[in-house]
């Protein structure tokens, strides 16, 4: 199945940019994404975290650098070109990097499945990035360090799904793939910023786009019956602090 696939961009110069996914690099590192939960029943109204695992192979290069100056990485592996925005042409030009200073984490989703309509929201459902500067829940994207060795596995959140105003609507919904990538920055002979975004994919979750690997929610509504014992509760509720007052 093909699928579009959503980056999370960082701005180069005055346009944002987004990128094919890189080969991978034979001796960068490699491993597995898992999601934490890969199913369960939400309330309409729930906002859903989505979860995952990053696990390294054993076999893996360590997944450790850090940025300005640029430490971990072999230079023969590093990019030897990136993209910079030419505000003269409003076009986007490969150029050779003259230094690479930096390194960055950063996370991409396939467009397919229910919760969402291609890349944009669905009538029960949007979809939001997090960032490493999101307070309450941990995420990798644009981390400029990262230590991780082989065989090892580290937890974050890439994102959540939001429901739409007034709830999601009653059924199943699921979403399939999700992809950490290893992305690089420097400069080229005249000091602009070149950016090499999706150059190495590091690891993906149901990289075959397969329902039976997807991510899924169901969504339920409370039976009448259930309805009615919490209409109760808050009925008794009241007439206990009626009594109290």
């Amino acid at each position: 199945m093909n699928a579009f696939v959503r980056h999370l961009s960082l701005p180069l110069a005055a346009a944002g940019l987004s990128l094919a996914l890189g080969t991978a690099q034979a001796a960068l590192p490699t491993g597995t994404l898992s999601y934490v939960q890969p199913s369960g029943v939400v309330a309409p109204d729930e906002v859903i975290d989505i979860r995952v695992v990053l696990t390294l192979s054993e076999d893996s290069s360590a997944l450790t650098f850090s940025s300005d100056p640029l430490t971990g990485f072999d230079p023969a592996d590093l990019p030897t070109e990136g993209a910079y925005f030419n505000p003269d042409t409003g076009a986007i030009e490969q150029r050779p990097y003259a230094q690479v200073t930096g390194a960055f984490l950063n996370t991409f989703f396939s467009c397919t499945g229910t919760f969402t309509d291609g890349c944009g929201p669905s009538a029960s459902y949007s979809f939001e990035f997090w960032v490493s500067s999101t307070p309450g829940n941990p995420s990798v994207n644009f981390l400029p360090s990262f230590t991780l060795a082989p065989g090892g596995s580290t937890e974050y959140v890439f994102g959540q799904f939001v429901p739409a105003a007034g709830g999601a609507a009653p059924g199943s919904y699921l979403w399939h793939n999700t992809g950490l990538t290893l992305n690089f920055i420097g400069v080229d002979a005249d000091g602009n910023t070149l950016l090499s975004q999706g150059f190495h994919t590091i690891a993906q979750s149901c990289p075959a786009i397969d329902d039976n690997c997807a991510f899924t929610r169901v969504v339920e509504v409370p039976e009448p019956s259930t309805w009615g014992l919490m209409a109760l509760g808050l009925l008794t509720m009241g007439a206990w602090a009626r009594r109290r007052r």
